[in-house]
């Protein structure tokens, strides 16, 4: 088993600190960012478009992102001005990809051009970033799982659990970053890229949520059984076995 380790705080000196989670996580859009421009240059694509791109996706994909933890904590009358404008302490991952979603939606809904190019690049630049974002999710242990032997379960205080963040982060260097390297070796029909990407992550994260605890305080509500989570892999997967069919419909 893994032993247990948390830093939740980066000393800076002169008795300051960064909060570890929310500095990976800037570190992350900083590095999808950089990595979309660059292969935008590859493809053609202006670079005026991507950094607007980016910030619809961005901006509003930050806010529903914790406005939806905020909401799955607890109720609206909990919520505190500190709390709302506390970016890194709760950020739902299925928040952010709502809100990039409609921020891009709006962005793109002033012209005719297809936004699929971009969305393919965009996608890749964000399992770039899930790197780093994960990597925080892991080191703080905000994603604890059920009580377990399994052999990369994290011994925490009071016991071997689950660490779903530390599997993600598994998952995204091992499987996900391999695969935007493979996407990349050859030109795709548009859409490509998201819909391989959303049908590799959706199972994985659909099954991982089955191994969240139960027995704790902040415990994920369920409905129906399943978590917010799980019915946005289902709506994700769905997406992406859209794309999939609609590029292989013209595909050369």
């Amino acid at each position: 088993m893994i032993p247990y380790f948390e830093l939740r705080e980066i000393p800076i000196g002169g008795g300051r600190s960064l909060a570890a989670f929310g500095t990976l996580v800037a570190l992350g859009i900083f590095v999808g960012a950089w990595f979309a421009e660059r292969r935008a240059r590859r493809m053609g694509i202006s670079e005026r478009e991507i950094p607007g791109a980016i910030l619809s996706a961005v901006v509003p994909g930050l806010v529903l992102a914790h406005l939806v933890a905020l909401l799955q904590g607890g109720t609206i009358g909990d919520w505190s001005p500190r709390a709302l404008l506390e970016f890194w302490n709760g950020m739902s991952s299925f928040g952010g990809f709502a809100g990039a979603l409609l921020g891009l939606t709006v962005y793109y809904g002033r012209t005719r051009r297809s936004w699929l190019p971009t969305v393919d690049i965009l996608a890749q630049a964000l399992v770039i970033g899930w790197v780093f974002g994960r990597l925080g999710c892991a080191l703080v242990h905000d994603h604890i799982g059920r009580p377990s032997e399994f052999p990369l379960a994290v011994r925490f205080p009071d016991g071997p659990r689950h660490d779903l963040g530390l599997y993600e982060f598994l998952y995204t260097v091992v499987v996900l970053v391999p695969a935007v390297v493979v996407l990349n070796r050859r030109p795709r029909p548009p859409g490509t890229s998201v819909a391989v990407l959303a049908l590799l992550y959706a199972p994985v994260r659909f099954g991982l949520d089955f191994l969240r605890q139960t027995d704790l305080p902040g415990a994920d509500a369920r409905h129906l059984g399943l978590t917010v989570a799980q019915y946005g892999c289902i709506l994700l997967a769905a997406i992406g076995i859209g794309l999939l069919l609609r590029t292989r419909r013209r595909a050369p």
